[in-house]
């Protein structure tokens, strides 16, 4: 099942752990090498299931340039965030400021309804916080915005949009 010699020992070595912790489950006179074979492949199907939902890894040889750490001024590995990278590909350097400005959680809330589409209640799933809370979030970023941005293109920030 492992194709891997080392991943079948530790396959089994689970097996065995699980199989003493619920030995009281067992009843006699059945059979003790299906009882264990279940176990087995029960512990095979959960590794595999949770290998399935490990980000996947790769090689630094295959890794492009832009994915690789950079260092910074102190020799330190410095990773940029996924937030700096999406801010830094903005096409408008008004709204890149303005985004700036704009608090995290709102700034986030913000990006994820409008730029990437995402409904309320994924949102709410993503941030670990409540639809209601995500709703106000986004209102507020959005307002903030607007009050940011409206002022620069010649309009006064009291228009409703």
């Amino acid at each position: 099942m492992a194709r891997n010699p080392a991943d079948a020992e530790d396959l089994v070595q689970d097996a065995y752990t699980r199989a003493y912790a619920s030995f009281d489950k067992y009843r006699p006179g059945t059979n003790f090498g299906a009882w264990m074979r279940r176990i087995l492949v029960n512990q095979y199907i959960n590794t595999y299931r949770k290998e399935q939902r490990r980000p996947r890894q790769y090689l630094v040889a295959d890794a492009e340039e832009q994915q690789l750490p950079h260092h910074d001024a102190y020799g330190r590995l410095a990773f940029g965030s996924a937030e700096s990278a999406a801010l830094a590909h903005m096409p408008s350097p008004d709204l890149k400021a303005a985004l700036s400005v704009v608090p995290p959680v709102r700034r986030t809330a913000v990006y994820l309804a409008d730029v990437e589409g995402f409904s309320y209640r994924e949102i709410a799933d993503f941030m670990g916080t409540p639809v209601g809370t995500v709703m106000s979030r986004i209102h507020r970023g959005r307002k903030q915005l607007r009050s940011l941005l409206l002022p620069q293109n010649g309009q006064g920030g009291s228009q409703a949009s």
